[in-house]
């Protein structure tokens, strides 16, 4: 499924709930079709646009609907504020290639792609809305469907969520103990990235959804709250030192690992960087920088975590270090080096609480 998001905030003009969609779904429920196209400076198109009927009216439903009673396009400006003209003939370069088999698609597509704005193709025969926008084509989804997406989502978000937040605590040991293999990081990676994937078709699926995906907006940012952080903190304290400057690129390529490459804890570890031809993943020992955990601190600001981590290099020396030692780094004075010590006398309390 073709995302970027542009075309998501195409999709929040025609989500349930806005009086565009309320136009849309009429047209449909009368089992009649239309096509529309989103552009405001018409003239620059009067090439492609031969106008039938020139309105200039505020747009509102009951309008858009009996417009569409007449043959030809309805065009409206890109906001879908007013519609400007109706029965309008669109005449896109027939050079264009296109998929679409009806007219009304096969229209819709070429102007969409020709001038690179958005046109809808409401198709009386298949009940359909079909969205084109530049070289996208998007078939709006039944609101039952994504509902019933959606929950299957949030279900499936609920599980990794409580998976990982129960390796992340077996992981704060580890590294307390400086026991941590380069497979307890890539097993809780891959769990981090497929929550990370299953949250993003949820929001794509709930943006869909308009009005009707609010209460589901809500669950999601509430599950998935500090998601995005774990995993960078996760990256950044395993990276390994060739890539350590290279963190987007490291980043994005987790994850953009498809569901096939999250299977191989071995692909994981390749693209923290790690050669792993000649090494175990469970016996590979790899040493935490500590961002995650000094993040857990409260009150100890990312520059400060910086400062210590580009100080000591890495979580056992950060641990070890006294109150003294603490308050050399740069941004911390008495208090933070108390806090530090004290944070991290409490990870240890709870790791013997676990045992």
């Amino acid at each position: 499924m073709v995302r970027n998001r542009e075309l998501l905030e195409k999709l929040r003009m025609v989500a349930p709930g806005t009086l565009l969609r309320k136009g849309v779904d009429d047209i449909l429920m009368a089992q009649s079709g239309a096509l529309l196209l989103f552009v405001d400076d018409v003239e620059k198109y009067s090439d492609l646009i031969q106008p039938g009927f020139i309105l200039n009216i505020p747009f509102s439903p009951e309008k858009l609907y009996e417009l569409a009673k007449m043959d030809g396009a309805i065009i409206l400006n890109e906001e879908a504020t007013k519609i400007t003209m109706a029965n309008v003939h669109l005449v896109p370069d027939p050079s264009i290639p296109t998929n679409e088999t009806g007219m009304r698609h096969r229209t819709a597509d070429r102007i969409a792609k020709q001038i690179e704005k958005m046109a809808i193709a409401i198709s009386r025969r298949r009940n359909t809305i079909t969205l084109y926008y530049k070289g996208i084509k998007y078939m709006i989804n039944n609101v039952n469907f994504l509902i019933t997406r959606v929950s299957q989502g949030l279900r499936a978000i609920e599980k990794y969520k409580e998976a990982l937040d129960r390796l992340l605590l077996e992981l704060d040991v580890l590294e307390l103990d400086d026991k941590v293999t380069l497979y307890d990081v890539a097993r809780i990676l891959e769990k981090g990235v497929k929550e990370y994937k299953i949250k993003q078709e949820l929001e794509w699926f709930i943006t869909e959804l308009g009005v009707e995906g609010k209460l589901a907006k809500i669950q999601l940012e509430e599950m998935t709250a500090d998601l995005e952080d774990i995993l960078d903190f996760l990256i950044m304290d395993y990276i390994s030192s060739q890539e350590e400057r290279n963190f987007e690129n490291v980043r994005e390529k987790l994850l953009n690992m498809s569901e096939r490459e999250l299977t191989s804890y071995n692909q994981i570890a390749r693209n923290l960087g790690y050669d792993t031809s000649n090494i175990n993943l469970t016996e590979y020992i790899v040493h935490p920088r500590g961002f995650r955990i000094l993040k857990g601190i409260p009150k100890i600001p990312t520059s400060v975590i910086m400062n210590l981590v580009n100080t000591f290099k890495n979580l056992q020396k950060i641990s070890t270090a006294t109150t003294e030692d603490l308050k050399n780094v740069e941004g911390i004075g008495e208090r933070r080096a108390s806090a530090i010590v004290d944070g991290i006398e409490q990870l240890k309390k709870r790791r013997i609480w676990n045992m």
